[in-house]
């Protein structure tokens, strides 16, 4: 359980530095930096993918205690619920601290690509060309999920 603690607390981290990242391109957006927007959006790229990787390892570590613990399906939510104390308490915050910035992380990415259609829409009718490729082209780079 140790492990899976210390895997939760460094997840928990690596969301709120992609919030961090999110806000950031946010503000880029907000006030007109267009220069840095390829920098944000690639760094929003990379803390994405450290997210994703971490969220395959604690995958693999929640299956290989479930089946430790002979529990039927491999969920963090069954493993913490069957979890001895401390470890119950421990977990349940690490669990709900990520689901309130995964939540987080999805708000920031809506306002963020709205944010971005509407700069893209009033660049590209200032300067007279058509709005459907440059806005398909930024939204593309926009184009993180997370969940």
């Amino acid at each position: 359980m140790e492990a899976l603690v210390s895997l939760l607390t460094r997840e928990r981290l690596l969301v709120e530095l992609l919030v961090f990242k999110l806000v950031t391109l946010r503000q880029l957006l907000l006030t007109g930096e267009t220069r840095f927007l390829p920098w944000a959006s690639e760094e929003v790229d990379r803390a994405t993918t450290a997210v994703r990787d971490i969220e395959l390892e604690r995958a693999i570590l929640v299956t290989a205690l479930s089946d430790e613990r002979g529990l039927a399906e491999p969920s963090l939510a069954e493993l913490v619920a069957d979890a001895p104390e401390p470890w119950r308490g421990l977990l349940e915050e690490a669990h709900a601290g990520l689901r309130d910035h995964a939540l987080e992380v999805q708000d920031l990415l809506q306002a963020t690509r709205r944010l971005a259609e509407v700069g893209v829409r009033s660049l590209a009718e200032a300067m007279g060309e058509e709005v459907g490729p440059a806005l398909a082209t930024f939204i593309a780079a926009l184009s993180v999920r997370y969940h």
